[in-house]
């Protein structure tokens, strides 16, 4: 295939207006960048619509053949190819997938977090990783959250945005699971919290926490006790031990600490 040499591609372009959300969710798309984190979304059934390849560096062990099994692949020069990720050195291969392409959240799920103006793009990645690693767990997000789908809320998810279901939109949870507020002190341990059925944990940003009206409305306030003297833990640690401890409890078949 001849290799896109102009900035001035149409499909270029179109895919470069990707990187700003407003574009991402107009056109519901968005770009995964890496060959780890496109291998995620192949090995999830999830095809892209489009994908661009290093023309001096094409990606090997059949990435290629598998990509345009989606939609067409384009050769791109390094430098251009550059300017569409926002890595510190040009990927290999950059897709495009379609938002409607991904999980949907079951009503009835078992497991989720909430997290409430967690603004960094990192944070809420690193939560929806979490969410698969440790799951099934789906995540929501309130208005005002980082996007997932942006450049760095994918990376920092390793490509879970395709097996994690994610809900975008309302202040509170969907309703029906009881809800666990995340709160920094004044909570019960973590471990004595019921985390039994049907649950979801909320999270605030590290900063501010979560409102009190929306701690108020939940049925159980936990807190994961600290060193004396250290630092709160960011929304992405926070979450990630709350996931591992309601998972260890469902392995072991208890709801509260056994000692």
């Amino acid at each position: 295939m001849d290799p896109i040499t102009s900035r001035a591609n149409p499909r270029l372009k179109a895919a470069r207006r990707l990187q700003a959300k407003r574009h991402r969710l107009r056109e519901g798309l968005f770009l995964a960048e890496g060959e780890d984190i496109v291998e995620e979304g192949l090995a999830a059934g999830i095809l892209p619509v489009e994908s661009f390849v290093a023309a001096e560096r094409p990606p090997v062990g059949g990435l290629l053949e598998r990509l345009e099994r989606g939609g067409p692949v384009h050769a791109v020069e390094d430098r251009l190819l550059a300017e569409l990720g926002s890595l510190g050195h040009p990927a290999r291969v950059i897709a495009v997938f379609r938002r409607d392409t991904l999980p949907a959240l079951d009503p009835t799920a078992e497991l989720g977090v909430h997290l409430h103006h967690v603004i960094d793009p990192g944070n809420v990645g690193t939560v929806v990783r979490a969410a698969g690693a440790l799951g099934p767990a789906y995540v929501s997000l309130s208005p005002g959250c980082s996007d997932p789908f942006s450049g760095k809320g994918v990376r920092a998810s390793m490509g879970a945005v395709f097996r994690v279901p994610i809900e975008a939109g309302g202040e509170e949870p969907p309703p029906g699971p009881r809800r666990i507020a995340l709160v920094a002190e004044g909570g019960e341990p973590l471990w004595d919290v019921d985390l039994s059925g049907r649950v979801v944990v909320l999270v605030g940003a590290e900063r501010r926490g979560l409102p009190a009206e929306l701690v108020d409305a939940c049925e159980a306030r936990a807190t994961i006790p600290q060193a004396p003297g250290a630092e709160s833990l960011n929304a992405a640690a926070a979450a990630t031990i709350a996931l591992y401890e309601a998972v260890r409890r469902g392995a072991n078949g208890t709801s509260t600490n056994p000692s």
